[in-house]
């Protein structure tokens, strides 16, 4: 303070002229002097105050670095912390993604019904078992043959010597396996899908084993599908459904005799299928099947299907359809073969224990050949009714005979006693087996009961005359088969079934011999008399057990 005070005093003198004329100044200049000192007092007041402000303020300062200073100096170690504890997350999500990737590349196993199938983790491949086991065995009632020249009863048109000349007189009880395949199936690369199953069964033999199914197909353009190689085309609605999940032991005639038309199993062919929630449809062009014989020219067709769900509900769904098979180029059989480009159509009574036909147009030489189709399906609860008619026709080659027709139809249905329902499948437009929902055979239920009845109808004639007449050249006389059909299955569990069927086959034929065929089974007594009735009645009991994934 002295300081200041002493330093203000100074400048006031230089500033006044000095101490030596103060006393000789004017008073008021000695006032304006202390005015300058009080107003030099003040400023060196208030600058001691702002001193001793910062004084404050760089202590409350020192107090505030030293928390910074600790913080800092603990820090040091925290950051050690941290970058070795971002090195240990760093380590972890390698090690994550590289268990990740090992996920994915690591194969998975499950068991879907019963059916063991791998794939990766992504579903982008799979492979899966399939395997359908069937073992037939029937008994057949009909009257006892006689005599060649006093037993009339026929099967298909065959020169002499031919089984079913007699077979059809004595068709015979017995056992077989009807279907026993095994194969793989699945997809790769996602796209992709394939199948191969073998056959080492069949109607009336077992062996050798052949291909049943080899295809591949695409899945890009969806809905729709790609196929390619040797499958069944869907034909109509009773070939749509899977052998398994066929109501009875064998289809209807008429729906198994325009599935072999341009379909049946094992069939050449490519084409694109699609479905929705509410249609399904499919355009296959085949050619032969894998078993069939060497040709010349193998036969060329078109085949198509297309299924509309009506209506539909938790309770109800009601499926209707057409079918179409078109053959515009018949297998060549070679020159000089009598016909060259033949077509016949024929089967067994529904049953294939014994493989006598007993309804045979005979082979007809033809340029085309032709099935259509209508059908009808329904569901309600735990009810169930299907019905197909068809017409068949065939283009002859010949131009000055006429061109015959056929038809056939058959309607079927069933109750299941337990409550169980027949379940539709969209992709393929037919309905499937119930699952039991109390299974037996260690589920400690009774499985799933199904009572069942079909009538079906195949009339192989066209202008066939009148009884005891010869026949015509342009007349065939192939047989009318009726078949009603009683049934039982039972439904253990998923993947198991038995099935109890009762036929009663009523085939009404004239004898085929006439002018195009003198004698069509061989030289008498193989050839009855002109126009006599070569059908006959007969009555089969047959069983089928079935184990399937």
């Amino acid at each position: 303070m002295k300081t200041y005070r002493a330093l203000a005093v100074g400048l006031g003198l230089v500033v006044l002229g000095g101490p030596a004329v103060a006393s000789s100044r004017p008073p008021s200049v000695q006032a304006r002097l202390e005015a300058l000192e009080r107003a030099i007092a003040t400023q060196a007041s208030q600058l001691a105050t702002q001193q001793q402000t910062i004084e404050r303020q760089a202590d409350e300062l020192q107090r505030l670095r030293q928390p910074v200073a600790q913080a800092i100096a603990a820090a040091v170690p925290l950051s050690k912390d941290i970058e070795a504890q971002n090195a240990e997350i760093a380590t972890l999500q390698d090690n994550a993604e590289q268990q990740a990737l090992r996920d994915r590349e690591q194969p998975r196993l499950s068991y879907m019904i019963g059916r063991p199938t791998i794939s990766s983790s992504d579903g982008r491949y799979s492979v899966a078992l399939r395997g359908l086991v069937q073992a037939d065995a029937a008994h057949y009632d009909q009257e006892g043959q006689r005599i060649a020249a006093q037993d009339f009863r026929r099967g298909s048109v065959g020169g002499s010597p031919n089984r079913e000349t007699n077979a059809a007189q004595d068709l015979s009880d017995g056992a077989y396996f009807r279907r026993a395949r095994l194969g793989v199936e699945g997809v790769f690369n996602r796209d992709f899908g394939y199948r191969f199953v073998a056959e080492f069964a069949g109607s009336g033999t077992e062996g050798p084993a052949r291909i049943n199914d080899a295809w591949v197909s695409y899945t890009g353009f969806a809905p729709f599908t790609v196929q390619a190689g040797a499958f069944s085309p869907p034909a109509n609605m009773e070939d749509g459904t899977s052998p398994e999940d066929a109501l009875f032991i064998e289809r209807a005639s008429a729906s198994e005799i325009s599935r072999s038309l341009g379909g049946a199993d094992g069939r050449l062919g490519v084409g694109i299928r699609g479905a929705t929630t509410r249609w399904m449809g499919a355009l296959t062009f085949t050619g032969r099947t894998v078993n069939d014989a060497e040709v010349f020219d193998s036969q060329a067709a078109l085949v198509g299907r297309i299924g509309h769900l009506l209506a539909t509900s938790d309770d109800y769904n009601i499926h209707v359809g057409l079918s179409g098979t078109y053959v515009f180029r018949v297998a060549d059989q070679g020159f000089g073969v009598n016909p060259q480009h033949a077509i016949r159509l024929r089967d067994r009574p529904e049953a294939r224990i014994d493989s006598a036909r007993l309804i045979d147009t005979g082979a007809i030489d033809a340029r085309h050949a032709s099935a259509f189709g209508l059908e009808l399906g329904a569901q309600y609860k735990n009810l169930y009714l299907q019905a197909e008619d068809f017409t068949f026709g065939i283009d002859r080659a010949a131009a000055n005979l006429s061109d015959p027709q056929f038809s056939g139809y058959y309607v079927q249905g069933s109750w299941i006693l337990t409550g169980e329902r027949r379940r539709y499948n969209m992709a393929n437009g037919s309905f499937q087996n119930p699952r039991p929902y109390s299974p037996a055979l260690g589920g400690g239920g009774i499985g799933a009961w199904e009572l069942a009845a079909r009538f079906s109808d195949m009339n192989l004639n066209d202008r066939q005359g009148a009884a005891g007449s010869a026949n015509t050249l342009d007349g065939v006389r192939g047989g009318d088969q009726r078949i009603w059909t009683l049934g039982v299955n039972w439904y253990p569990n998923a993947n198991m079934r038995m099935t109890l069927d009762y036929l009663d086959i009523d085939v009404r034929r004239l004898n085929p011999a006439g002018l195009g065929a003198a004698t069509p089974f061989g030289p008498a007594p193989a050839t009855p008399p002109a126009g006599v009735q070569i059908g006959q009645k007969a009555k089969i009991w047959a069983v089928r057990s079935q184990f399937s994934f």
